[in-house]
């Protein structure tokens, strides 16, 4: 990587604390810099810091504020990074939604490490190693 070029920052939002460690490894395994919120609240202020974010991951569901709502202020914001919504419960509403926020997609849980991996690497910029 050339000295002035920056790792990819990803946004990690998760309330279940192993969760958040599961994903947290594996989007990291691309050579990501990977930051984590563990509520609604602590996904606001790290998208609002100064740091530059390449990809949000968050789950739909957490304290103070759901994931997908802290994704629909940032699209009113203007914020345009890339979304993975992660959640138990899909459902056509819930796919409708995500769909209007535009550069989102709707991950249902379970699924397979691949399944992420993929969505990942398809939404940050550059090549990604495979894991």
């Amino acid at each position: 990587m050339d000295t002035n070029e920056r790792m990819p920052r990803v946004v990690i939002a998760e309330d279940d604390d192993d969760m958040r460690a599961v994903l947290s490894e594996l989007v990291s395994s691309l050579g990501t810099e990977v930051a984590v919120a563990a509520s609604g609240s602590e996904l606001v202020k790290l998208l609002t810091d100064d740091q530059p974010v390449d990809l949000v991951v968050t789950d739909v569901r957490m304290p103070w504020m759901t994931g997908y709502n802290v994704a629909l202020s940032a699209r009113n914001s203007g914020m345009g990074v890339p979304i993975i919504i992660v959640t138990a419960f899909p459902d056509d509403e819930l796919r409708a939604q995500v769909e209007r926020l535009g550069s989102a997609v709707l991950l249902a849980k379970p699924f397979r490490p691949e399944e992420l991996l993929a969505l990942v690497r398809a939404r940050l910029p550059g090549p990604r190693a495979t894991a």
